[in-house]
């Protein structure tokens, strides 16, 4: 059974994640709208025009297809993760932590499809709990990169399955709560130096070969970056009001690009940490 537990995992979470989208989408989103609706007619939410009418009303439907729909290149990223964890299983496993028969594989197949699937959630309704859904799948994602680093470096699962999920529950409150506007944006910056930290460390530790001081390594690893650095680029520039956002435009750089970018990223990063040789065993 371990070895087919990342389908396991994969399947569960689009029964869970989007299958529960879809009873909103139908059945219509209750709660307050989210606080990117300034007013009525002005509003700072990705770009893609809505109607504000629906969006406070609650009813049936999707708010913005093209930023919402496009996130479902998740899917795909987090089903080709599962299968590569698939055969390192059916081959034996491996003692490093992200080919082996360990939970942590499978939370990453999750925590890859809900960086899409839990953005749908905010695209699709414009509601405050939906922003907030958003925002918990770039803290699972960002708090992972952190606590798997550090599981890397030393070898004690036991302290990534307890900070993890407090760090991902903690700044999901803090955004919850706060009233400044860019908190989320913020925290995300902060967990991503964090890991940085923890991964300059890593490079330290063998007397400064970065990214495990291999060819191909440093390749995906760069690769990510630059990845991640062109999603947040578009992210900026189609921004509402930015050079690339045309609200009536089918062409949305926010769900065409900035969401599938960090999927390449994260698919990279997976397959950077599977080449590992240098993790504590």
């Amino acid at each position: 059974m371990t070895v087919y537990r990342g389908f396991i995992v994969w399947g569960a979470g689009i029964v869970l994640v989007f299958g529960s989208f879809l009873i909103f989408v139908a059945a219509g989103w209750p709660g307050a709208v989210n606080s990117c609706v300034k007013s009525k007619t002005v509003d700072n939410c990705y770009c893609e025009a809505f109607s504000h009418a629906q969006a406070i009303s609650g009813a049936p439907g999707v708010r913005q297809p093209v930023n919402t729909w496009f996130n479902l290149y998740s899917i795909f990223t987090s089903l080709l993760v599962a299968v590569f964890v698939y055969l390192d299983r059916r081959d034996g496993g491996s003692s490093n932590p992200i080919r082996s028969d360990s939970w942590l594989p499978d939370l990453y197949i999750f925590a890859v499809q809900f960086l899409g699937l839990g953005s749908m959630w905010f695209h699709g309704s414009i509601k405050q709990w939906g922003g907030v859904t958003d925002q918990l799948s770039m803290f699972i994602y960002a708090a992972f990169l952190i606590f798997y680093t550090v599981r890397r470096l030393w070898n004690a699962e036991w302290a990534f399955w307890v900070f993890y999920p407090l760090t991902v529950i903690l700044n999901t409150i803090i955004a919850a709560l706060s009233s400044y506007d860019n908190i989320s944006l913020v925290l995300i910056l902060i967990l991503v130096a964090a890991y940085l930290v923890f991964e300059v460390w890593m490079w330290k530790r063998k007397d400064w070969q970065w990214a495990q001081g291999k060819t191909l390594t440093r390749v995906l690893w760069v690769f990510a970056v630059v990845a991640i650095l062109a999603a947040t680029l578009f992210w900026k520039l189609s921004q509402t009001g930015g050079p690339m956002c045309d609200p009536k435009s089918g062409f949305q750089p926010h769900g065409l690009l900035w969401h599938p970018l960090a999927g390449v990223m994260a698919v990279l990063l997976y397959f950077y940490w599977r080449e590992d040789e240098d993790a504590a065993t």
